[in-house]
């Protein structure tokens, strides 16, 4: 059964008939030698996602306060669904800490606020996800091109059913929710079992979100992530960033100090969260910068964090 996508008011046409999709199947036919009518018949059985480009401009981070997002997130369920994850897998979140030098807590944490320790992986077909957001999503359609690109590269590599893999409206998978590029560029066989299986397999998960925060986040083992500060001053306009880029020494003339001490010549990257009532302050270290390169949200960095904060006494 085929869906329509309504291009205008007056034409609907299939995705496999539409210019910029057959312009993508001769790029996946040049680059890697996908046979043409395999791609045209698969694309066939794509279903533009309403949803997916409704729900892409509403993600929690880009619309909640901190108060909310750290409510919704930081919920005692998770906490103790936290820890029957670690019981379980203790001896593997210590191996991957071991192996790479993330902490087995953010290790975790980052599994539990990304799916509930797989009871959330998502549940709309990534093939759907990805066309739909190649094709109908102009804002980001180039990266989500990439995206699929590298699906049909995975799937082939990894022997998956591109037809039924599931993952979240943006097209990410597994525990972990991995994008496509980073299956393939840091999924681990953590359970040596001869495959990479984020979808399925909790344990080749644990060592793929730490392989990933090692080799793209260069996690910096036994370093902080964040430190509370507060405010000395009026209420400083501050820059968008994540990477660390101010002195200790030259956080006065923001009007910011830290709570705990610091070595002045640091470079910290001070954080603003919004209350419902006021402002929370932080001071994000290298390692903030790391988590950052799994989702690029203050609010999402710093759950994970004062998440991990909540899972380490369960080891």
């Amino acid at each position: 059964i085929f869906l329509f996508f309504k291009i205008d008011a007056d034409e609907v046409k299939y995705y496999q008939d539409r210019p910029e999709v057959l312009e993508f199947v001769d790029v996946m036919y040049q680059k890697h030698g996908f046979a043409k009518d395999e791609l045209i018949q698969l694309f066939s059985s794509a279903n533009f996602q309403e949803k997916v480009v409704r729900i892409m401009d509403r993600q929690p981070e880009g619309v909640m306060n901190w108060t909310s997002y750290k409510s919704m997130m930081l919920t005692p369920e998770r906490v103790s669904s936290g820890e029957m994850f670690i019981k379980s897998y203790m001896k593997d979140l210590r191996r991957a800490e071991d192996i790479y030098g993330v902490p087995a807590e953010i290790i975790a944490s980052i599994i539990g606020i990304e799916t509930r320790y797989g009871k959330v992986k998502g549940n709309i077909r990534v093939l759907d996800s990805l066309m739909t957001l190649s094709f109908d999503y102009p804002r980001r359609s180039s990266f989500f091109k990439r995206q699929l690109e590298e699906f049909l590269l995975l799937a082939k590599e990894e022997n998956l059913e591109v037809s039924k893999v599931r993952g979240s409206i943006a097209g990410a998978m597994g525990y972990g929710q991995f994008m496509p590029d980073s299956y393939r560029d840091y999924a681990v066989d953590f359970d040596f079992d001869g495959k990479r299986d984020i979808l399925e397999s909790p344990v080749d998960a644990i060592g793929s979100v730490a392989n990933f925060l090692s080799i793209k986040g260069k996690w910096e083992p036994h370093t902080q992530i964040a430190v509370k500060a507060r405010l000395i001053g009026e209420r400083p306009k501050l820059e968008s960033a994540f990477k660390p880029y101010i002195k200790v020494s030259d956080l006065n003339d923001l009007g910011i100090k830290p709570i705990s001490k610091l070595q002045s010549r640091l470079l910290v990257v001070p954080i603003e969260l919004e209350l419902n009532e006021g402002h929370e302050y932080w001071l994000g270290l290298k390692n903030y910068h790391s988590l950052s390169r799994y989702n690029r949200s203050k609010l999402y960095v710093m759950a994970v964090f004062e998440f991990s904060e909540l899972l380490r006494k369960f080891f």
